[in-house]
């Protein structure tokens, strides 16, 4: 069977040199040497296809998962400056050996970066990478494969800009992943058009985190700068970054997106900083948004609002003061050494060192608000009692939102994530809390709600370690839709049942079942969740729980000799061996009769010829795209009038008369091939 490596699909017409999925030759040669030859096997399970991009220091392929049969993105470290692909069309090698250090260097980071985002898999809009390793003398990542289209493109498609709205709620979905994502230590350092990805289904993911930096490590990685996207932070190796790093590359992808016009680069506003508001250009925008991004995009970083949390509410209405007067261009007035050696120091200080209340008056003059000064603590929460404690109200049928923002007023910090179920009643509304009303709550206490998601949202049990029979029980009861996918192998090894989903109605949900191999679980033992436990999951998206089907060495198969078996015998054999279960095997009729002189053997449908070398042993996922063909033929007694069959000879043999063969051995015509096909679901 053909595979199309443009779109990973298989083709059963061998003999088709055009693919009918995407229109793309099958027969075409990869693109440059840089690449790998389409088909190369990686990691032993994973089939590269042609290349979806390339870039200074690495190429992205199209591939094929052989374990969960599913299409991937398989990225290669290849920094094209210092490196070439060997004669077999694999291997990477240096051209210089004294940049081999450089490369070394370059590849522990590519796989380490590789690590540290693998670990962020749990956050929803970063794409998930689900292996990376060594091999061909190089690194690779294998990733989600995203049907979709980035930033950069839809701009190009729509004129290059778009309006506010549409741009902010870009916005706030990368803000809201890089809040998850600076939480545990990581930050971006390429936020630009081209790294934001707006899959078919509309979800926005952030992508190429081959620049992300641990927050923690040094400042070491090379990477190729965006200009006008890029901080001045990132143009010295000795400059610290952070969170705000990232914020200004948020503030310039807004700021792109409304103007159409990328930023001034950071190092040229250094000199003479001339960035327009996009207001002065025509955008329409609120007064607080644009205020915003103007603070992310200024030139020091200690000037910029300090986290995703800070831009999210500034974009939603939230007051917030600048610690400076809102000019878009100050003028430099003193050289002094900061964190980040020699650089320009703006005239800000002066403007930060007003006292709170002065600040509330200017704030509220500018904006038209009303400042209200209260006595705050260290963390610059309100306390309310001794310690801040208070007492508890009923918040059953308050909005989750509205009641968390008024705990937060009060100090208490220790609200965890609501427990969200499918109910009748408005999205939000807190429904159960565990604390009664009229109790002592203090900061140092834990606050749970039980919230209705509406008939949209509902919170992932844990199912680690539960049978998967209880599993979709749970989801059969609440109406889930229940989709099997019985990778690799058949329902059968798992003796497991569906459910009766298809007599209901209405569904509130989709849950993906995956059978894998395991060498630590058993059969039939959910072991992994693609949300996880605890998340709040939208019931228009598929949950996917991996069950296990025990290990895959259990399902090595020797392929038995079927040759002189007869087909029921045949068919027998295939099906007790376990060969139907995971194999595409074709039993074939061919329509040929052979004649026999023994006497011991019955006449019937036989096995002529196995494509399978009897003895060859095959696995369900490494033998994926192979099938066992096996052709029959019809086997009959000779009789004694019928003379056997000699040797050809050169002169023309003697003719028997037509009246003197008996018309049970006239051939009857060759009939059509019939494919009896053993589907393995």
């Amino acid at each position: 069977m053909k595979i199309c490596y443009h779109c990973m699909q298989q083709i059963s017409n061998e003999k088709a040199h055009t693919c009918p999925q995407c229109g793309q030759s099958l027969d075409a040669a990869r693109q440059a040497e840089r690449f790998l030859e389409p088909g190369t096997l990686l990691g032993g399970k994973f089939l590269a296809g042609f290349p979806l991009g390339a870039g200074g220091f690495g190429n992205t392929y199209i591939g094929w998962d052989n374990l969960l049969f599913r299409k991937v993105a398989i990225k290669e470290f290849y920094p094209e400056q210092y490196c070439i692909r060997g004669q077999d069309g694999k291997a990477v090698t240096v051209s210089d050996e004294r940049l081999q250090a450089r490369f070394k260097k370059g590849l522990q980071q590519f796989l380490e970066e590789a690590r540290r985002v693998a670990a962020l898999h749990e956050v929803q809009g970063v794409v998930e990478i689900s292996n990376f390793f060594e091999e061909n003398g190089t690194g690779y990542i294998v990733m989600e494969y995203l049907e979709g289209m980035d930033i950069k493109t839809i701009l190009k498609k729509s004129g290059e800009k778009k309006d506010y709205e549409w741009s902010r709620r870009v916005v706030l979905a990368v803000l809201y992943t890089l809040k998850e994502v600076h939480r545990r230590g990581v930050i971006h350092r390429d936020i630009a058009p081209d790294n934001i990805f707006v899959t078919k289904e509309g979800i926005i993911k952030l992508i190429d985190f081959g620049a992300a930096k641990h927050a923690s490590a040094e400042n070491t990685t090379d990477i190729m700068l965006k200009t006008g996207y890029a901080p001045i932070e990132q143009y010295g190796r000795t400059m610290e970054q952070g969170p705000y790093t990232d914020l200004y590359a948020v503030a310039a992808l807004f700021y792109r997106m409304l103007t159409g016009q990328k930023p001034i680069p950071a190092n040229e506003r250094m000199q003479k900083d001339g960035l327009i508001p996009p207001s002065q250009m025509g955008v329409s925008l609120p007064e607080q948004a644009e205020l915003a991004i103007m603070v992310c995009l200024n030139i020091m970083p200690q000037y910029r609002l300090q986290s995703a949390v800070e831009f999210m509410e500034a974009l939603d209405g939230k007051f917030f003061i600048p610690v400076y007067e809102p000019e878009w261009i100050l003028p430099p007035v003193e050289e002094k050494k900061g964190l980040w050696g020699k650089v320009t120091s703006l005239p800000v200080a002066a403007k930060a060192a007003l006292c709170l209340l002065s600040i509330c008056i200017i704030g509220a003059a500018a904006f038209g608000t009303v400042a209200v000064v209260q006595n705050t603590n260290s963390a610059g929460l309100t306390e309310v009692g001794k310690n801040g404690a208070f007492t508890m109200e009923d918040y059953s049928g308050q909005s989750y939102e509205e009641v968390e923002q008024k705990l937060k007023r009060r100090g208490i910090e220790n609200i965890a994530s609501p427990e969200y179920v499918l109910d009748g009643k408005p999205e939000g509304t807190i429904l159960r809390q565990n604390i009664s009303p009229s109790g002592t709550v203090s900061k140092e206490d834990t606050i749970l709600f039980t919230v209705s998601g509406g008939d949209k949202y509902y919170t992932m049990p844990d199912f680690s370690g539960a049978n998967v029979k209880d599993v979709m029980g749970y989801f059969t009861e609440k109406n889930f839709d229940i989709d099997i996918y019985f990778n690799p192998c058949d329902r059968d090894l798992v003796n497991v049942e569906e459910g009766k989903n298809e007599s209901l109605e209405k569904k509130k949900g989709i849950i993906s079942v995956e059978y894998c191999f395991s060498d630590e679980f058993e059969n039939g033992v959910c072991f992994d969740q693609s949300v996880k436990p605890n998340e709040k999951c939208s019931v228009d998206k598929t949950a996917t729980l991996s069950v296990s089907v025990g290990k895959e060495a259990d399902y090595d198969i020797t392929v038995p000799d079927f040759r002189g078996m007869k087909q029921e015998e045949a068919e027998a054999l295939i099906e007790s061996c376990g060969l139907g279960k995971f194999m595409d095997v074709q039993i074939v009729e061919t329509g040929e009769t052979r004649y026999t002189d023994d006497k011991t053997e019955e006449e019937g449908i036989y096995v002529e010829r196995q494509s399978i070398q009897p003895g060859k042993k095959v696995n369900c996922y490494r033998n994926f795209f192979e099938k066992l063909r096996l052709e029959l033929a019809e086997v009959k007694t000779r009789s004694k009038s019928t003379p056997k069959k000699t040797a050809p000879q050169e002169s023309k043999p003697e003719q028997t008369p037509p009246e003197q063969i008996p018309p049970e051995q006239v051939s009857p015509p060759a009939e059509p091939n019939i494919s009896h096909e053993r589907s393995t679901n």
